[in-house]
């Protein structure tokens, strides 16, 4: 990008901006590996072993081969906490808040070369770095992935958008595609960028002048997408394809009629979060959403009317206010990929999710932002995002030219609440990531009818050697969801804990009746057979087990010792 001789975006203004957003979020540095850290990190063999490229993208987020895991391929993350775990020294929590950080400056330059109004990029990237919504990607490990795909995106933006009179250059072109290749390989829902450039093309193109799409510059993106899917489907051996179970999204199985339903409740849920971020839950599995199976459910029709209003604002503000109506878009965009309604994905609704729809808020609050520090009060700028002047000169100067006092005041009142408001709520929210206990006491407090948040709560104070404590909870998470093995895994150790052996075995059998595939039952079961020396009973547990997933090292490992054991005559009669 040519350095432009007179403008806002310094490089002190950028840095502040960064350390804004740093600072913000910087409880988010005290957070543990928790919830879905663990198996991405702690329990992944691609991060925790030697840099292996095969494993890297032949395997899962969570280093499991094809058909053993969710199916969520993003091996550039991967790489990323394996650099994290390997080269700097565990920063997992450093290298995500400094990634927000700069994800928030790549937003404002993104935003200031495609409108060409740099106060509404400065204010809209203070109000992104902040945004209480963000707690759940930044403070989240696994929200890295939310994090890159959206900076990588907006880097994309940035290189690709082109200003009024400049050539296409080759050069920005690819590093566009090539930043667009990363956002995909960080997140599947990446796959939608291309579409909200080309609304913004749409929405931003001169007032009173046909829109003029150049379809060849979209190529070198559309061939970029097309090269990761390929190295998916290649390494991987899928394009897109995810696993699902109730659990996670009690949608799965569910006809298009239900999941629009469903859908339009979920988006009230996204936009009430989005704007006033209270509440938040780390879980919204079975059964703390379940599916609207009739479209006059309240939940349902407040949030069709919030669509509809969201959608409206794009329409109606199309010629008047483009930059709102990009915001609308901004925020409906990436719903798609998360509405349910195209595809049922593995979770049926998470905050992390909504790290990039929320950029449309930012956009809308920089809006008003700019409005507060033009130099006449009440002046706005015309569709399109011209001012009125002699010339791209004289909307230069305007644009640099000093604020006077009563304007910053103006701001002040107007965005300032919107901020600080914000952070406060940041700064909170990230205190319950603190560790596993903390996340899910939160979870049980705001979502009480999820199963895996009371699972997850009982674990966290088995963990902590509270067993007594944990029978109730993890009690709690089997009475919502019967069917679901893990609970019945996690009670049978806390029941032992508490000297209920008989109790204890039979919540370890049901555990791996439910689903003789999860490693946590069989390895329970096996051990507390082996452990009363019945190690003929463990190793039929374990044999079928070892045979379909041999490289489950740590449950070969127990059935080589119990055969050792029984080679020895060992074990009871």
């Amino acid at each position: 990008m040519p350095p432009l001789t007179k403008t806002l975006l310094t490089r002190r203004t950028l840095v502040s901006i960064a350390a804004i957003a740093f600072l913000v979020h910087a409880r988010a540095l005290g957070a543990g590996l928790v919830f879905d850290d663990r198996g991405a990190i702690l329990e992944n063999p691609v991060v925790q072993g030697d840099l292996d490229l095969g494993a890297l993208f032949g395997t899962d987020f969570w280093g499991r081969p094809p058909g053993e895991g969710p199916g969520t391929w993003r091996p550039l993350v991967v790489l990323s906490f394996w650099l994290d775990k390997h080269l700097f020294g565990d920063s997992f929590h450093v290298t995500n808040v400094l990634m927000h950080a700069g994800t928030t400056v790549l937003f404002a330059l993104a935003l200031a070369r495609r409108t060409g109004r740099e106060r509404l990029a400065i204010v809209a990237a203070l109000a992104f770095g902040v945004l209480g919504i963000g707690t759940e990607a930044v403070a989240g490990v696994v929200g890295r992935a939310d994090v890159m795909a959206a900076g990588l995106g907006f880097l994309s933006w940035l290189l690709w958008s082109e200003r009024e009179g400049e050539p296409v250059e080759p050069r920005r072109m690819a590093g566009a595609a090539l930043a667009f290749a990363g956002a995909l390989a960080s997140k599947e829902s990446a796959i939608v960028l291309p579409l909200l450039f080309l609304l913004a093309d749409v929405l931003l193109a001169p007032a009173g002048k046909p829109v003029r799409i150049a379809w060849k510059r979209y190529v070198p993106l559309l061939g970029a997408g097309a090269a990761v899917l390929g190295l998916r489907a290649l390494f991987f051996g899928s394009l897109l394809g995810v696993t699902r179970d109730v659990q996670a999204n009690p949608l799965v199985g569910e006809g298009f009629a239900v999941r629009l339903w469903t859908s339009l409740r979920l988006f009230g849920m996204a936009l009430q979060r989005i704007v006033a971020p209270v509440n938040l839950s780390a879980d919204y599995s079975y059964a703390a959403i379940l599916p609207d199976r009739s479209p006059f459910a309240l939940g349902v029709l407040l949030g069709a009317v919030a669509l509809g209003a969201v959608v409206a604002a794009a329409i109606v503000l199309r010629r008047k206010e483009p930059v709102l109506s990009l915001a609308a878009v901004t925020l409906l965009v990436p719903w798609l990929v998360m509405s349910q309604v195209v595809f049922a994905l593995p979770t049926i609704f998470a905050e992390r999710l909504l790290y990039l729809p929320a950029a449309g808020l930012a956009i809308a609050i920089g809006r008003l932002g700019e409005w507060a520090l033009e130099r006449r009060a009440g002046a706005m700028p015309p569709a399109g995002g011209k001012k009125k002047g002699k010339g791209a000169a004289a909307a230069a100067a305007a644009e640099v030219a000093p604020i006077p006092a009563d304007r910053w005041r103006m701001a002040a009142l107007v965005v300032g609440p919107l901020l600080v408001g914000n952070a406060v709520l940041t700064w909170g929210r990230e205190a319950a990531w603190r560790s596993e206990r903390t996340l899910f006491a939160a979870a049980i407090e705001t979502t009480p009818s999820s199963a895996r948040a009371w699972n997850n709560y009982g674990t966290a104070l088995l963990n902590e050697r509270q067993a007594a404590d944990a029978i109730g909870p993890l009690e709690r998470a089997i009475t919502i969801l019967p069917t679901w093995s893990e609970p019945h895994a996690q009670l049978g150790v806390a029941l032992l804990e508490a000297g209920r052996p008989v109790a204890a075995e039979e919540h370890f059998r049901k555990a791996v009746q439910l689903d003789p595939e999860l490693a946590k039952a069989v390895f329970n079961l096996s051990v507390y057979l082996a452990r009363q020396q019945r190690y003929a009973e463990a190793a039929e547990v374990l044999r079928p087990f070892v045979a379909k997933f041999p490289g489950r090292a740590r449950e070969a490992a127990l059935l080589r010792q119990i055969e050792a054991d029984l080679a020895s005559g060992g074990g009871k009669r």
